[in-house]
């Protein structure tokens, strides 16, 4: 009998993008697609863009496949629950080496009602930035809907948001309504809702160049959009900060970040949830705790791995030095919104 829970690594799906640059492709070996890599889609629970494994017994199966047939054995019982087939969260890879459009995203209720989809709250952490690379987040003080319209028209929107310069490790909670953008060479890793909905309200003067123009959704962001002024102490995290523990824990994701030279035991009956885990920087090992897998999984920089929610204790080890990991899951709700049931039974 093949053993069908164990690591996954999965197929890399690299997008172009105006926006995009060559570092992905350059410095950590993701496909080419095109001149302009903006993205790659690392793990995608979308039914009709469903990332494959890559290795194992379950190689060239879609994700989605595989949680059909084994349900809550990968997701966890209460994920399974809540989202039925569809794996909840969407990983990328960002490069932002032009200006990413100042946008925004709506929250499940609205983008429910609108698209039939989830709303996106979704999280960075700055892997590399270039000189003079900038991060726009939030507004600088609270503005009006009225506000708002003039400066999309007048293109004056840079003015009233923060402006951060990016530097390694730092980390920013984006949920759903705040207003960003970056630019000027910028490398992300990404966590996200499972949605592609992103309303474009300002894209630098390319909307205005038939060569370059995109669908604008000035108007459909304006009910979405928090006007008030961000709160960095909510949203913000420096990379220089040395923080322990969770990132961000929210009922979207938790993501915890693991910088050491030591081994890791983790348990996985205490997450109730699969897990990611990310890459950032120096290479590790996963070797399942169990005597009918002797397999040694290896995790090198710009590598995601996903642990099924029915897999055994694991140990993680740094191969060299030290290893700075990101771990992801989702933290079993008492509750969920009406909606959330009605997306994943449509």
């Amino acid at each position: 009998m093949k053993n069908t829970i164990y690591p996954y690594k999965f197929v890399v799906e690299s997008k172009e993008r105006v926006w995009g640059g060559s570092t992905l492709a350059n410095e950590y070996g993701k496909p080419a697609a095109g001149d302009k890599i903006g993205e790659t889609w690392e793990i995608s629970g979308f039914e009709d863009e469903s990332s494959i494994i890559a290795n194992g017994p379950l190689a060239e199966n879609s994700l989605f496949d595989v949680i059909e047939t084994y349900m809550d054995e990968i997701v966890g019982e209460d994920n399974y629950k809540h989202y039925g087939n569809e794996f909840p969260l969407l990983m990328k890879m960002l490069d932002i080496e032009d200006r990413l459009s100042i946008q925004v995203h709506p929250d499940d209720e609205t983008a429910f009602d609108r698209h039939n989809s989830y709303g996106k709250s979704e999280a960075w952490y700055v892997l590399d930035a270039k000189p003079g690379a900038k991060v726009y987040m939030g507004f600088n003080r609270d503005i009006t809907p009225a506000e708002y319209l003039q400066r999309a028209a007048d293109g004056t929107l840079e003015e009233v948001l923060n402006v951060y310069e990016p530097k390694k490790g730092d980390f920013f909670f984006i949920e759903a309504g705040i207003v960003h953008a970056a630019g000027g060479g910028v490398v992300i890793a990404e966590v996200q809702q499972l949605s592609d909905v992103t309303y474009r309200i300002y894209d630098w003067g390319r909307e205005f160049n038939p060569a370059t123009a995109r669908q604008m959704h000035v108007e459909l962001a304006l009910d979405c959009i928090n006007y008030k002024k961000y709160d960095p102490e909510k949203y913000f995290i420096s990379g220089s900060a040395h923080h322990h523990g969770p990132l961000v824990s929210s009922k979207y994701f938790t993501v915890t970040p693991f910088r050491t030279k030591d081994t890791l035991h983790i348990y996985t009956e205490q997450y109730n949830s699969f897990i990611i885990y990310f890459c950032a920087e120096g290479e590790a090992q996963i070797k399942m705790n169990t005597p009918e897998e002797s397999e040694i999984y290896s995790l090198k920089k710009g590598e995601w791995i996903l642990i099924p929610a029915a897999a055994s204790d694991f140990y993680i080890s740094p191969v060299e030095g030290e290893m700075n990991l990101l771990e992801f899951y989702i933290q079993p709700q008492e509750e969920t919104d009406s909606y959330i049931d009605d997306i994943s039974k449509s």
